[in-house]
């Protein structure tokens, strides 16, 4: 795969510390720049501190006080200019009414459809919607 010449930052928001890394090592190889958060808090303190997040990629049900969709409406509330990517292996959200700038992808899923809806999450924060 061709390197880009600039690197996409994606913000990868997950609780279990394994889903979470695999996730960022695909990412990472695939030439992502890849921040992790453990918390719907921690992923906000990121945003915080970094306006250049590209693509936000959370699981839904986190564990704490936001799920991942309310996550990433406060992220957007907050003047984010990042596309979102909403997973979970709870089947029962994939029927939830997402915006635009989000797309919902099941569990489990496979290198090459994580990097295809990342990619595709890359293009639409790019075109702004």
């Amino acid at each position: 795969m061709a390197r880009r010449q600039w690197m996409n930052v994606v913000m990868v928001v997950e609780d279990d510390p394994d889903v979470r890394e695999a996730t960022g090592l695909l990412l990472e190889d695939a030439g992502y720049e890849v921040l992790a958060a453990e918390s719907s808090s921690q992923a906000l303190n990121i945003v915080q501190a970094r306006g250049d997040i590209d693509v936000v990629f959370t699981d839904v049900n986190l564990r704490e006080d936001r799920n991942g969709i309310e996550l990433a409406q406060e992220i957007k509330a907050r003047g984010s200019r990042a596309s979102f990517v909403v997973v979970s292996g709870d089947l029962g959200w994939s029927d939830t009414p997402l915006d635009d700038d989000m797309q919902f992808l099941a569990k489990p899923y496979g290198r090459r459809t994580l990097l295809e809806v990342v990619g595709e999450a890359c293009s639409r924060a790019r075109r702004g919607a």
